[in-house]
């Protein structure tokens, strides 16, 4: 019995020796801090390649920079759909994996110091399961700007040259003027779409322009080229068209040379902004032009911002005083302000009512604001489209579906109810406009797809 007991007591305190050995030599060993790689060698205008894995010659690529564990999966967070544009970081997703489980581990949280990221930046990382899925930014997209378009002169105004923003431009344009091979004027860093030459004008003959886009913010100059010249079509000068020089840069500046007669041009006094002539008078109470921009001054010469309605007509006046013009966004409320094209209606008043813009038919209340859903008009129910970002605001013609249910809308957007013959195949439409589907109308019957089942 003795025996016995002492070989029981034997294997009892090996298990509690075994027990005591430290839980670390048994674990496996924590990463404690992480390097990727990427790669991208694309420019502006170029849409996102495929991301490849430790394929360094390919257009994107991602690679791990430890042994401890490797990149099993990298996926795009910035659309692939769009084209990038100068400065853009597009962002991606890069799920990492130890090299083996059994050595080694992923932390739950790491710092953003324990994380390099060759060829881009960090955003952030998470653990999921076994794996960390690091999110990072590659380095900006570089390229040459876009071309502006449709350059040109103004048809009603003599000098003016216009020109429209082109698809990857920075907004900010270097322009020359030109009389025959002659340089006459040189201005850099327009940041509007017209420029007034006239002023330079003083000569009779033929003049144009050439003009390119250039880089303007700080960023801009780090990853963007100045576009190609584009040069406009000539301007012909006659004598009697000639201008006297009134306008010029030079012009503009403010006139010292006098103690007796106060500087003309802005002057902010208690927080209000004013503009003064020459002849020391203060700009009151009507419209002003400056570069190509509409102001407008109160009886007491104060410059106005924010909604202005003069004679049943709705303007917005932005933070610096700028008259607004066509599609604007306010408050999360769409505007539309007329253009000088044409358009019925005065310069930069807001449409109301119903207007068609672009070929589309938009309906306006009498603030400006335009309508979405349904409307009602004289007894008369219309739709507008209300998806954002997709012809919003747009009337509705023909089929189509909200919150589950089939419309139908005629040619003049009208809302239709009873029987109607759509498509070839007769519908009903009940009060609410809603089409009837799998049931009897008149003793007719409708299946699922809201047609007459003959």
């Amino acid at each position: 019995m003795k025996k016995r007991t002492r070989t029981t007591a034997m294997v009892i305190l090996t298990a509690f020796c075994l027990c005591l050995i430290p839980e670390k030599s048994m674990a496996t060993d924590a990463i404690n801090s992480v390097s990727i790689k990427v790669g991208l060698n694309i420019e502006a205008g170029d849409r996102l390649p495929d991301i490849q894995i430790d394929k360094t010659s390919a257009d994107c690529y991602v690679t791990a920079g430890g042994k401890e564990y490797k990149v099993t999966e990298a996926t795009w967070v910035t659309s692939t759909t769009k084209d990038m544009t100068i400065g853009e970081e597009p962002k991606m997703n890069v799920t990492i994996t130890p090299s083996s489980e059994s050595d080694a581990y992923f932390k739950s949280s790491y710092e953003a110091s324990k994380i390099k990221v060759n060829g881009g930046s960090y955003v952030s990382a998470k653990r999921q399961g076994s794996d960390l899925i690091v999110t990072l930014r590659a380095k900006a997209v570089k390229g040459l700007y876009a071309e502006p378009d449709d350059v040109g002169w103004k048809d009603t105004r003599l000098g003016l040259a216009v020109w429209s923003k082109g698809d990857n431009t920075s907004g900010a344009y270097e322009i020359w003027l030109y009389k025959g091979k002659k340089i006459v004027f040189k201005k850099e860093q327009v940041t509007a779409t017209t420029y007034n030459f006239y002023p330079y004008m003083t000569e009779e003959g033929t003049y144009s322009f050439k003009i390119r886009s250039i880089p303007f913010k700080q960023e801009e100059l780090k990853n963007g080229k100045k576009s190609n010249w584009v040069e406009s079509d000539e301007l012909l000068i006659r004598d009697r068209d000639i201008s006297d020089g009134t306008g010029k840069e030079a012009d503009r500046k403010t006139d010292t040379t006098s103690s007796t007669q106060p500087p003309s041009g802005w002057e902010k006094q208690s927080g209000v902004w004013l503009y003064r002539h020459k002849d020391g008078t203060i700009q009151t109470d009507t419209w002003m032009a400056l570069d190509n921009v509409w102001y407008r001054f109160d009886q007491n010469g104060k410059m106005l911002t924010g909604w202005f309605i003069l004679d049943s007509d709705i303007y917005y006046l932005d933070a610096n005083g700028a008259m607004l013009t066509g599609w604007q966004k306010i408050k999360d409320i769409w505007y539309y302000f007329y253009p000088d094209n044409g358009h019925e209606g005065p310069q930069g008043a807001a449409a109301t009512n119903w207007q068609v813009i672009d070929g589309y038919t938009y309906f306006f209340s009498n603030q400006g604001a335009m309508q979405k859903g349904w409307i009602n008009q004289a007894g008369r129910w219309y739709y507008l489209n209300a998806i954002p970002a997709n012809l919003e605001g747009v009337m509705i013609k023909g089929l189509f579906i909200r919150n589950e249910k089939t419309y139908f809308t005629g040619e003049d957007g009208v809302m239709a109810t009873g029987w109607q013959q759509v498509d070839g195949y007769w519908r009903y439409f009940h009060e609410d406009g809603s089409m009837a589907v799998k049931t009897t109308i008149d003793g007719y019957p409708i299946n699922e797809d809201g047609v007459w089942d003959r």
